[in-house]
């Protein structure tokens, strides 16, 4: 067993390294299930979520045992880098991975809980006006990430949460974050093909497309129309692969 514990959190470390033995039989609240299993609960006074990686093919047990980072360890060290660029996400405890001869068999991810919100339904709303501003700073939001290089490779609104701080400001954190990309600069293409899976509702993203425009100084009819083309290309993409696996 592989495990890095944040060092703030020593005093989880008993209760940490035992997850893979203790996991299943956790009297803990469930909040996601599926191909990966994310739980919360409250040890010595930290309230935190465990995701546990549980479906890898027999080619990604090899590869995660092997020649790359596991996904628990990879979403560790970009929640580390995340803070040093300024970018919220809710703080790393511990990456823990088991292996048998040298295949991975076991992968968890634990962080501190985070107050902050989901917004896919609140974003469903839009056009109401009184969401603008939340429009508006999230559209800051996310060109701050990109402006600090960083592509998140599942960018869209579930894996974005935020914080009503009053008088309209808002704050943000990014959650599932395994899959990113650390750059010195990117280019408009790459910023705008990372925005290609925000499903939020057509109004919202187009008004998100447009603040983001704004801002870069870019023009905003050419800047929705290629941010549109790109979202229904990687729609259609997931819809065809969905059938070739419902085929297969």
């Amino acid at each position: 067993m592989r495990s890095i514990i944040n060092p703030k959190y020593l005093d989880l470390q008993e209760f940490l390294t035992s997850l893979p033995s203790t996991f299943d039989s956790l009297s803990a609240t469930p909040l996601k299930s599926g191909r990966n299993e994310v739980r919360c609960l409250t040890v010595n006074n930290h309230k935190i979520v465990i995701k546990s990686f549980r479906k890898f093919s027999p080619l990604n047990r090899v590869i995660y045992g092997t020649l790359r980072q596991s996904k628990a360890v990879r979403a560790y060290y970009h929640a580390l880098r995340l803070q040093m660029l300024g970018i919220g996400t809710p703080e790393p405890i511990a990456a823990i991975d088991v292996r048998q001869r040298g295949v991975l068999t076991h992968s968890f991810y634990v962080y501190a809980y985070s107050e902050y919100c989901p917004m896919q339904e609140l974003l469903d709303t839009y056009p109401d006006k009184a969401l603008e501003p939340l429009l508006d700073a999230l559209a800051d939001f996310i060109l701050d990430v990109h402006d600090k290089g960083v592509l998140h490779n599942d960018l869209n609104i579930l894996n974005i949460l935020y914080r009503d701080c009053g008088h309209g400001v808002y704050d943000f954190q990014m959650i599932d974050i395994n899959r990113m990309e650390f750059h010195d600069k990117l280019s408009h293409h790459q910023r705008l093909t990372n925005l290609r899976r925000f499903n939020c509702n057509p109004a919202a993203f187009l008004y998100i497309l447009e603040r983001y425009a704004a801002a870069m100084n870019m023009d905003c009819e050419t800047t929705q129309l290629r941010g549109v083309s790109l979202r229904l290309i990687d729609t259609l993409k997931h819809e065809f692969k969905q059938r070739i696996k419902t085929l297969l």
